[in-house]
């Protein structure tokens, strides 16, 4: 017959107890009362088992006075009792197991899930960061091509400030319009990559408010987790102690059948008792054998299975940590990307400023536009008001064209006056 004070079983609730003293030190529960009382129950009986002869002495005489109301009030139902109880002590015992693999199941797939989610926002910013250093070159580029056609200009009005022929003037000022309309196809292409940097910096934004739900996610999973591990905890706590109950209600129930064991073979102790009674005694004996048999060896099995769950909390803890530094991991990386993007943005949106905003190369290009529409006007203006004079020699005409601009000529323009940035940079 298996007792309380087996080595199996002793070793067993030793160990269970260094386990729940390890969940205590990971911060996984806080050792309340019942921690510190469980563990009493099954030494209270150990007297019976390894006490000195006086106290086992003192705990069978307790036992024998009591013998015959044991047997009037339990009958023969003691072993189907047990039963019942070990049964009900297995089903809980392989409920916190079950709900152990589940919230461990459950935990790991939380860190997957929210990991994920990280992962894929950070792939976002990043995303917007190389659309960021894509634009920063092609407005690079930009800026070198306006520059080359700002040089082309700055020549044509050269040649348009040394000559007065109306005819080369109004071709002159017509190869200007289209080196500035080259300049407009460039500042249109920029608010092209104004508008990929507006879609980038909307991307990142909108990262930035997925990632904190991410974050109050992590946060609600982390204290969900660690509750559910002090639940189960807890709950293994008292499973354990009522194994416990169970396993010194089996030694008892061996003391009882060996007692009744004796009373129906020594019928001289209690005079009287007879055939019937000694009957009866023996079939109290054999119930309260079984049950003996049936609650201890049931307790150390239901041990075994809390073990499982219990032990296993440990996983769940130490996933728990996992998730903490994974996820912590994950924001870190994002934050990192967040600030790579913050360190490229502003600059970007500087640069776009010096093609578009006032003084930029916009408001430049549009100033040559008006005085060069203004100086063909002017132009066609004065020809068609002029009387028509003798051809002079053509010699004549070449030296003219080669004369400085005076007051009253038709060469005094607005086109050569107006001053380009040259060269044109971008601003950082």
């Amino acid at each position: 017959m298996t007792q309380v004070g087996s080595t199996e079983y002793k070793a067993l609730l030793n160990q269970m107890q260094g386990v729940f003293g390890q969940l205590s030190s990971m911060g996984a529960i806080k050792g309340g009362s019942y921690l510190n009382s469980i563990w009493g129950v099954a030494g209270n009986v150990e007297g019976l088992v390894t006490g000195n002869d006086a106290q086992k002495a003192s705990a069978i005489q307790g036992l024998i006075n009591n013998v015959l109301s044991i047997v009037e009030k339990l009958g023969n139902q003691e072993a189907s009792k047990a039963r019942k109880e070990v049964k009900e002590g297995e089903k809980k015992a392989q409920e916190l197991t079950a709900e152990q693999k589940e919230a461990l199941s459950e935990l790991d797939q939380s860190l997957e899930e929210i990991g994920s989610d990280i992962d894929n926002q950070r792939s976002i910013v990043d995303t917007a960061n190389g659309t960021l250093d894509a634009s920063q070159q092609k407005l690079e580029e930009k800026q070198e091509l306006i520059n080359e056609i700002i040089e082309q200009i700055q020549e044509k009005q050269q040649e348009l400030a040394s000559t007065t022929n109306p005819e080369t003037q109004k071709a002159i000022l017509s190869e200007i319009q289209g080196l500035s309309g080259q300049i407009a196809g460039i500042v249109a292409e920029i608010e092209t990559i104004q508008t990929d940097i507006q879609a980038a910096a909307e991307s990142v934004e909108q990262a930035v408010i997925e990632i904190e739900t991410a974050k109050g996610n992590s946060i609600e999973v982390q204290e969900n987790g660690t509750l559910k591990v002090s639940e189960l905890a807890e709950q293994g706590a008292q499973e354990v102690a009522k194994t416990s109950q169970t396993q010194a209600a089996g030694v008892q129930n061996g003391i009882v059948a060996k007692t009744l064991e004796a009373q129906a073979t020594t019928a001289g102790i209690f005079p009287g008792i007879g055939a019937a009674a000694s009957a009866k005694l023996s079939q109290a004996a054999v119930d309260q054998e079984m049950a003996s048999s049936v609650r201890t060896t049931g307790a150390l099995g239901n041990l075994k299975t809390l073990m499982q769950g219990i032990g296993g909390l440990n996983e769940n803890i130490n996933l728990l940590n996992t998730f903490k530094n994974a996820i912590g991991g994950a924001l870190e990386a994002f934050n990192g990307c967040v600030g790579d993007y913050n360190t490229k943005i502003e600059p970007l949106i500087t640069s776009i400023g010096s093609f578009l905003g006032d003084g930029g190369v916009t408001a430049s290009t549009a100033e040559l536009d008006a005085a060069v529409q203004s100086d063909l006007q002017n132009i066609d203006s004065r020809l068609s008001d002029e009387t028509p004079v003798e051809e002079e020699p053509a010699e004549d005409s070449e030296e003219q064209d080669k004369e400085p601009a005076q007051s009253g000529n038709i060469n005094e323009l607005l086109t050569p006056n107006v001053e380009l940035i040259n060269p044109f940079e971008i601003a950082s």
